[in-house]
């Protein structure tokens, strides 16, 4: 093998070969292992994995389950066998996934009152864990009535960066105060955004086109959305979007949540009502459009959860989670059942952790 031209052996053997493989081939000898770990090797495979449809797999995460498993389905097999994916052993219990990039997860662990206590980066393939050390700008034991946090995970291909966006909002009954601060993989570290104040929901967010989504939400008790927030990962600025007129005025838009759809922001009305299903979502030009209406009948789905890279949406009925094609109206079965499920996009990567700054520039979120 020694003798083979380099050429030869890069592009016709290593680089057909799946991530599993190479994981295990690093171990052979020096010469692999340096040519399996440089940075464009590492590039080049991923966006041949990223490009296969065959490579795409499903994370499921049923945060509130009695286990602490990530299920894992490839999307072209749905009605075959789950694998299941446990969490590194020694991360604190209980864990779930904040968002999945390029074959990453980050991972929070332990909260309390709403507040991370503990946070990872981990590449399930090569079981590269990193521990994001402690927040340094936001000190939560300082901030009284705290009640809401939340988290984002994304891509910056301007700096080939991996940004972790966290908000942290204080109740003093009116108005709220709201702190935000950004870790970045490739300098370790965090710095504080100054922000006007705003309260988001605290669960996961939709990520598209490297900005990440939330809902906006006013009022004490009836909390009803105001507008969408965007944070654009590499100016680190936020900014708002009106939501469309009928969802304002809708007597359910407090049930509004967030998803990406074929690399668009999506909103999806009746998740949690006896009415039909209608998802919005917003063009270039920050204008809505209603996308398409799920009847309650007869079509089995009563929530969406999660939509694959086909236009797909990943629905549940009771705690069967289906797939839904919005064209035809076919559904399709799974062998997941889960009471309250997360979905993650996912493709195996040899991201390495310690120098993550070549990665691919053509980075999915999800």
């Amino acid at each position: 093998m020694d003798n083979l031209p380099e050429h030869v052996f890069v592009e016709n053997i290593l680089f057909l070969l799946p991530v599993k493989s190479l994981v295990c081939m690093r171990s052979v000898c020096k010469s692999w292992r340096s040519r399996i770990l440089n940075p464009d090797f590492i590039e080049l495979h991923m966006a041949k994995t990223m490009a296969d449809p065959y490579s795409d797999n499903l994370i499921a995460h049923d945060r509130w389950g009695h286990d602490n498993q990530l299920s894992v389905v490839n999307t072209n097999f749905l009605d075959k066998g789950v694998s299941c994916l446990d969490f590194p052993s020694n991360l604190p219990k209980p864990c779930y996934v904040v968002g999945s990039c390029n074959g990453l997860l980050c991972v929070a662990c332990e909260q309390s009152r709403q507040i991370l206590k503990e946070l990872y980066i981990w590449n399930p393939a090569t079981r590269e864990v990193k521990h994001v050390h402690e927040h340094t700008y936001i000190n939560i034991y300082k901030m009284s009535n705290i009640n809401q946090g939340s988290l984002g995970f994304c891509f910056d291909i301007s700096s080939s960066d991996y940004k972790v966006v966290r908000i942290v909002t204080e109740h003093r009954f009116a108005p709220v105060m709201s702190r935000v601060e950004v870790y970045s993989l490739i300098k370790n570290y965090w710095k504080e955004i100054k922000v006007d104040d705003f309260e988001v929901e605290s669960n996961c967010p939709a990520i598209v086109k490297g900005s990440i989504y939330w809902i906006v939400k006013h009022g004490l008790v009836y909390r009803r959305p105001s507008a969408l927030l965007s944070f654009d990962v590499k100016s680190e600025n936020f900014c708002t979007i009106s939501l469309p007129d009928s969802i304002m005025s809708h007597k359910y838009s407090s049930d509004i949540e967030l998803l990406e759809f074929k690399e668009s922001v999506a909103l999806i009305l009746g998740n949690s009502t006896n009415e039909d299903i209608t998802i919005w979502t917003l063009d270039d030009d920050s204008c809505w459009i209603m996308k398409f209406t799920i009847a309650l009948r007869p079509s089995p789905i009563r929530k969406i959860v999660g939509c694959l890279k086909t236009g797909e949406f990943v629905g549940k009925d009771c705690d069967e989670l289906l797939v839904y094609n919005p064209v035809n109206n076919v559904v399709k079965q799974t062998q997941l059942k889960m009471v309250t499920p997360r979905i993650y996009s996912y493709s195996e990567s040899l991201v390495n952790l310690s120098s993550p700054s070549r990665s691919t520039p053509i980075a999915r979120e999800g």
